[in-house]
């Protein structure tokens, strides 16, 4: 369990159908129960009316009281909407004298120093002024609450101890001489089986107010405290769980279209690498980014990765096999037209390539070129087609 969010309202919604359940449940065995025939001492209609109204009385200031602990609540989510909008103005985070500690540190030996330390003097003065009664009054609604939630736990103690009472006067009314008709037995069986019903649907809405982890894994962030509100735009836990870390990337379309499920990757994280595979891959725009968003397992040992660090990302995009690789220095360009020179019986030859895949230092022949061609690869102001060309063997004996 990692936390329980404000259930008092479904802790009521409990109570009350427990109260019904044990309302329907005494009906069906003081009228149908073993103690039917055999109960005496009966409580006369006055002393019914009375411990009646008492329950009623409780419940309706059971409901003054969760009233008030609404109200209560409503008032410290308005006045800490207020600190906050005040923190803002004033250019502080947790306290008004985060403002004063600033104006202590400035060097107060020029004249500029000093006005900025007017300047942040006056607005400390200003801010604390604003703020105190602020924080007088969440000081204020967090005890009304405190109290509210006192007095429903008493009332509602009350209430049991009353309708137990009430239970007690009521029996005598509810024993018959003879035999009910068996629909009424039917009836009183369905209240309880209703009863029941809401009893469960209770209970089950209760569980939904506490939170549970739904990994195994290690709390990296706590974000909320006691008597913050829950919002669905901020996490109020993170927790990684070391076995399955996920690398989540962004690539363009053409890129995304060379990916498949399974294919290798590496992460590279403050100079560790990490081996991984591609488990996921978009198949619509981020709406933020303009990219597609891809997702890798990263396996082995992660205990060095937090979530939420940036790593960098590895993997194969393009790929040509049995291809012809040349510097990339050796090609040259008419338009868009690539060409390399060959040597041919000791003279130049300019030769038209199509080129391919390509990086810093290589490129890719498609087309043009044989493996057995000899392609120039070191340039000179001579050198053009016919030239006289000679090559050096780089195994021959110096």
């Amino acid at each position: 369990m990692l936390a329980v969010l404000d259930d008092t309202m479904a802790q009521f919604s409990v109570k009350s159908a427990q109260i019904s359940l044990d309302n329907a449940k005494h009906a069906y065995n003081l009228s149908y129960g073993e103690g039917a025939s055999t109960l005496n001492n009966m409580q006369s209609d006055d002393t019914i009316k009375q411990a009646g109204d008492g329950v009623e009385a409780l419940q309706e200031n059971l409901v003054d009281a969760m009233d008030s602990l609404e109200k209560s609540k409503e008032q410290l989510k308005d006045a800490e909407k207020e600190l906050a909008d005040l923190k803002e103005e004033y250019d502080f985070n947790e306290d008004v004298d985060e403002i004063k500690d600033y104006a202590d540190s400035i060097d107060k030996g020029t004249m500029e120093g000093l006005a900025d330390y007017q300047a942040a003097m006056q607005r400390y003065q200003a801010a604390a002024t604003a703020v105190a009664p602020v924080e007088a009054k969440i000081v204020q609604y967090k005890s009304a609450i405190d109290q509210c939630e006192a007095s429903i736990d008493t009332i509602q103690k009350n209430i049991d101890s009353t309708y137990n009472k009430y239970s007690q006067a009521v029996t005598s009314t509810n024993i018959s001489n003879g035999e009910l008709r068996e629909e009424q037995k039917e009836v009183s069986k369905n209240n309880i089986s209703q009863a029941q019903l809401g009893m469960d649907q209770a209970k089950e809405s209760l569980d939904t107010y506490t939170i549970k982890a739904s990994i195994s894994g290690v709390i990296e962030s706590v974000n909320i405290k006691e008597h913050d509100f829950a919002t669905s735009s901020n996490p109020a836990f993170v927790i990684s769980n070391k076995d399955v870390m996920t690398a989540t990337y962004y690539v363009s379309e053409d890129i995304r279209n060379t990916f498949t499920v399974g294919q290798k990757v590496t992460a590279e994280k403050d100079g560790i690498m990490y081996d991984g595979e591609v488990i996921e891959i978009g198949n619509a725009i981020d709406q933020n980014t303009g990219l597609f968003k891809i997702k890798a397992a990263i396996k082995g040992d992660t205990t060095g990765l937090l979530s939420g660090t940036k790593a960098t990302i590895k993997t194969d995009t393009y790929h040509a096999n049995n291809a012809i690789i040349i510097p990339y220095n050796s090609v040259y360009y008419e338009g868009t037209q690539a060409y390399v020179y060959t040597v041919v019986d000791g003279k130049a030859k300019k030769v038209n390539i199509t080129t391919g895949l390509y990086d810093i230092d290589n490129i890719v022949v498609t087309e043009g070129l044989s493996k057995s061609d000899v392609v120039i690869t070191t340039w000179s102001a001579q050198l053009r087609e016919g030239v006289d060309i000679s090559v050096i063997d780089k195994n021959a004996e110096k």
